[in-house]
């Protein structure tokens, strides 16, 4: 990383065909395989998104099975809706992450830190990942770039990363009332402002409209006096353009 500030920006589209793959497949994988099929999940490095999959009756149904079929339940929603700190509050009950999933939870925790805050800096990082180093912090920053996840501005003379966008995160069962509030809210005032705007363009058009017809009443008014000139000129003597 040879800039002070390094601007890094990709579409974040994550495509959710490997989800809709393993959905398929939760429809008939019950107990230990629904485990199992969790585990690819949190594996696979292309998902970022849970919610369709903990929908699934079979996956649902882990959380009233034994406790290793509860913990990765558990496990999936601290996925989709969680971060790093909450799963090592409950890492004994959990159980141990795979390097990739424990990775992939880091990348999320990120996502969700980005949502919150346009600006990220290093030692608020360093502390809420557990993360050692600052180049590992680094790298995992440009990871989650170039995996579509945020986008953004790597500054390293100011130790901090600037949020540019970030990739939604599942939505919590608790903040869907939230959500619908805050939409309705936006709704209302983008109602209000497309009349404000249809307002301010009908008072323009009046406008134009007035400045035309004064426009049109001062050229009557010019030719009128130019036409009562030359009549003027006309009926005095000499005039009306003859000559002897």
């Amino acid at each position: 990383l040879a800039s002070r500030a390094t601007p890094m920006s990709v579409a974040a589209d994550t495509s959710a065909s490997p989800l809709t793959a393993e959905c398929a497949l939760a429809k008939s994988a019950k107990g230990a395989a629904c485990v199992q099929l969790v585990g690819q999940v949190l594996d696979n490095p292309s998902l970022y998104v849970f919610g369709e999959l903990l929908d699934m009756p079979n996956v649902q149904a882990l959380a009233d099975g034994p406790p290793a079929h509860a913990a990765a339940y558990e496990l999936l929603k601290i996925f989709a809706y969680g971060t790093w700190k909450d799963y090592t509050a409950r890492a004994a009950q959990l159980g141990q992450l795979s390097a990739a999933q424990a990775t992939k939870l880091k990348k999320l925790s990120v996502v969700s830190l980005a949502a919150a805050s346009k600006s990220l800096p290093y030692d608020t990082l360093l502390s809420e990942l557990e993360i050692g180093s600052v180049r590992e912090l680094e790298n995992l920053l440009i990871e989650c770039v170039y995996g579509e996840l945020l986008s953004g501005k790597l500054d390293q003379q100011a130790r901090v990363f600037e949020v540019h966008h970030s990739l939604g995160r599942d939505l919590h069962p608790s903040e869907v009332a939230q959500m619908g509030e805050l939409l309705s809210r936006w709704h209302s005032g983008a109602l209000d402002a497309l009349g404000s705007i249809r307002s301010k363009l009908e008072t323009y058009k009046a406008r134009c409209e007035a400045a035309s017809a004064t426009a049109a009443e001062l050229n009557s008014s010019v030719e009128n006096v130019r036409a009562n000139l030359r009549a003027q000129d006309d009926s005095e003597p000499g005039g009306g353009g003859g000559g002897g």
